[in-house]
């Protein structure tokens, strides 16, 4: 397997740092400027001579309370066995994948913080940034809004531009999403002037023609989250039964929906990873194409 991200010491070939105490990895005490929306203006996605056909993919993930666990995996193993399969698979060409820490808007201090789009070891670095807040509010969900939000508006993408093909957005958490996000809520995270409050449906809207969007529910999860988010997404509202098969899900549901024989792609892994896979794609579709670049 290669080395993605270049951090020696691992004790598997998937792990990308040695086992560690979550605070021992995530060390930041508060936001970290660089990964600041308020001083961000935009995050692109620009294809190179070594990235000619750019794929963007957005991973969005909790990190309030017990979900900060999350992070972890997805800095130890996730990035790792994305960036490989995908290589592999060949789903999409090129990914560029940004990674977000998400909490929640009414409560925290810091609920949306934002990597670059990366090919590289540089985006390892900048996820360990991320701080975990921790908090969330007890109110019955988390501002996942804002991941959506941030890509509508803040970012850049050469397939979408170029080649007028989507990206993929994932939000990952066991909450449901906030109805709407407030246009105060806008201003003081993100530091956009919005004329009025935004809700979920709109926000998909604006997403859809641009974005293959999915949210990835954690087990355990709340039955009204699942309620919600399938209210949302409808199929592309995926239960998780093991959030140490993300990756797995996420490089599977990617070729699902480019094309790939779905009963092909479950059989594709082995064991238990095989099992959460067929739970989580099996009732999956193939996208239909849609052009163009929408803005509100």
């Amino acid at each position: 397997m290669r080395d993605w991200f270049g951090i020696g010491g691992v004790t598997d070939e998937r792990e990308l740092i040695p086992a560690q105490a979550r605070q021992q990895i995530f060390t930041q005490s508060g936001l970290h400027d660089d990964l600041n929306p308020l001083k961000i203006a935009v995050r692109e996605s620009v294809d190179s001579a070594a990235n000619p056909n750019s794929t963007p993919i957005i991973l969005a993930v909790d990190e309030t309370g017990s979900m900060g666990v999350l992070a972890e995996v997805i800095i130890k193993k996730g990035l790792g066995t994305i960036m490989e399969e995908i290589y592999e698979r060949k789903p999409v060409t090129d990914p560029h994948i940004l990674c977000m820490g998400i909490g929640d808007a009414f409560s925290d201090r810091a609920p949306i913080q934002v990597t670059q789009f990366e090919a590289s070891i540089v985006l390892a670095d900048q996820v360990k940034n991320i701080y975990l807040e921790g908090n969330g509010g007890g109110n019955g969900g988390e501002s996942y809004l804002l991941a959506h939000y941030f890509a509508a508006f803040k970012t850049k993408c050469d397939a979408q531009v170029k080649r007028k093909r989507k990206g993929y957005l994932f939000t990952i958490g066991d909450e449901a999403p906030h109805p709407k996000l407030t246009r105060d809520q806008v201003k003081t995270f993100i530091g956009d002037d919005v004329e009025a409050d935004l809700s979920a449906k709109d926000l998909l809207g604006v997403l859809s023609p641009n974005w293959e969007v999915f949210h990835l529910i954690v087990k355990p999860s709340y039955p009204e989250a699942v309620t919600k988010w399938v209210e949302l997404l409808g199929e592309r509202a995926i239960q998780v039964a093991d959030h140490e098969k993300l990756a797995e899900v996420i490089v599977s549901t990617m070729q699902v929906i480019e094309g790939h024989d779905a009963d092909k792609v479950i059989k594709s892994w082995s064991g238990d990873t095989s099992l959460v896979v067929q739970k989580a794609v099996g009732g999956l579709t193939k996208s239909a194409t849609a052009a163009g670049v929408h803005r509100l």
